[in-house]
């Protein structure tokens, strides 16, 4: 049975090195909102807010690879029940298993200093400052899934513990 890997944490806590190192090492493909995004609006026809559109793109490309076997990493905030939900539809569609993994970096200076030192590797992404991050809202969960706290830990570290983690 494929699986689904979905990721979701807030902005800078590693959500997307985590999920180019697991896809790496495990063989699944990366479905990389940011990219996604990013490609959108390139085209300059597109709003500044593309609202849940990327998302449900991403969404049905995953069901349609889980469907044949592929396993899948999707690498976004999903913030929202709306948008977990929307994963959990693209696993059923792809009669898939669904694994949420949160990232979380447990120490706010560090995550700070995250957000105010990264740069994008996606050619023309603006991201957030600090302040749009610690603002941001986040629903509560309301379904099982792996927490991983990358605060003061290498990306092995972390990329091996959701290794174990999955293979449980």
């Amino acid at each position: 049975m494929a699986r689904l890997i979905a990721l979701a944490g807030l902005p800078g806590v590693g959500k997307s090195s985590i999920a180019r190192h697991l896809a790496g090492r495990s063989g699944a493909m990366w479905l990389r909102i940011d990219s996604m995004d990013q490609a959108i609006w390139a085209s300059g026809t597109a709003p500044g807010d593309l609202f849940d559109w990327t998302y449900r793109a991403a969404q049905a490309i995953a069901a349609d690879n889980l469907a044949l076997g592929q396993d899948i990493v999707a690498d976004c905030v999903n913030d929202c029940h709306a948008a977990r939900d929307g994963w959990e539809a693209a696993a059923r569609r792809g009669a898939a298993e669904i694994i949420w993994l949160e990232i979380v970096c447990s120490d706010l200076a560090e995550h700070r200093r995250r957000i105010e030192t990264r740069s994008s590797d996606v050619a023309g992404l603006k991201l957030p400052d600090w302040h749009a991050v610690a603002a941001r809202a986040y629903d509560d969960w309301n379904r099982d899934r792996l927490v991983i706290d990358t605060a003061h830990r290498s990306l092995d570290a972390c990329v091996d513990e959701v290794l174990v983690r999955l293979s449980r």
